[in-house]
């Protein structure tokens, strides 16, 4: 994707920042597309004010969501076991200190709350619950009482529900404030991110509507690539698993490398 070519979700790749997230670098062998070694994290004040940064497109521009418009909606992010959801969920938390203070938080629901050890300590975490405790029925009731104000502030808070297929129904009785912050979460600066297992998508099928925009890891059955991407030119199989992605959003598709964390 070209700078001039955007997608109309507002995810924009920054020419002005590429010297500091360089992946074209001299004497460096890299596969076609893939991320240097160590290439260095853009610093804050390369980022505009608001903007998440979600990977590193194959030309090497950083890919960044511009929060302050929801039309992207939420994001589902999906693939196999090992394709790396919960790193990008965790690397979505961890650049999101990449803003000034107290613009981007985020709070994490998980049935494996130990995954997410040590992130709990980063200044802008709402904190991480696991997901079938009743603290994280109050933590979306939160969300959604607080969602009249942050319009007014600069704030903007990430949910990261990681595993969400895993999820039964007697866990899952916090399905209204959910389905709410879906629908009108972007709009008031709530940005839900979920991720699944599109082995175990039949469950969720009445979901999936909701997700306009999906991040997509590898997957290998061809059924299940379907129910997220209907493009026979598209092999999710190939995408390497922790490391690449792709962007799907109004029939359109872009691949990207997930950021280096130093």
């Amino acid at each position: 994707m070209s700078t001039a070519d955007q997608f109309p979700l507002n995810l924009q790749a920054y020419p002005e920042i590429r010297p500091e997230l360089s992946l074209d670098g001299p004497s460096r062998p890299l596969l076609p597309g893939a991320p240097a070694k160590n290439p260095s994290v853009v610093g804050t004040a390369s980022l505009p004010a608001g903007s998440l940064l979600l990977g590193l497109a194959e030309d090497g521009l950083p890919i960044l969501l511009d929060l302050s418009n929801p039309s992207p909606g939420p994001l589902l992010v999906a693939g196999d076991g090992g394709s790396g959801k919960t790193a990008f969920l965790q690397s979505l938390a961890r650049l999101s200190d990449l803003q000034d203070p107290g613009d981007i938080s985020f709070g994490v629901l998980t049935p494996f709350p130990e995954e997410w050890t040590g992130l709990e300590a980063l200044p802008h975490c709402m904190g991480i619950w696991p997901a079938y405790h009743p603290s994280a029925h109050f933590f979306l009731s939160q969300l959604q009482s607080m969602s009249d104000s942050l319009p007014r502030t600069r704030q903007s808070i990430l949910l990261l529900f990681d595993g969400i297929d895993l999820m039964t129904g007697s866990d899952f009785q916090y399905q209204h404030e959910l389905r709410w912050l879906l629908m009108y979460g972007p709009e008031k600066q709530v940005w839900p991110v979920l991720s699944v297992n599109p082995a175990r998508m039949a469950r969720l099928q009445t979901w999936l509507d909701y997700f306009h925009t999906r991040i997509i890891g590898r997957v290998k059955n061809i059924h299940n690539a379907r129910l997220l991407l209907n493009d026979p030119k598209v092999d999710l199989s190939e995408l390497l698993p922790g490391i690449q992605f792709g962007l799907s959003q109004s029939g359109r598709w872009q691949k990207f490398w997930l950021p280096p964390l130093e």
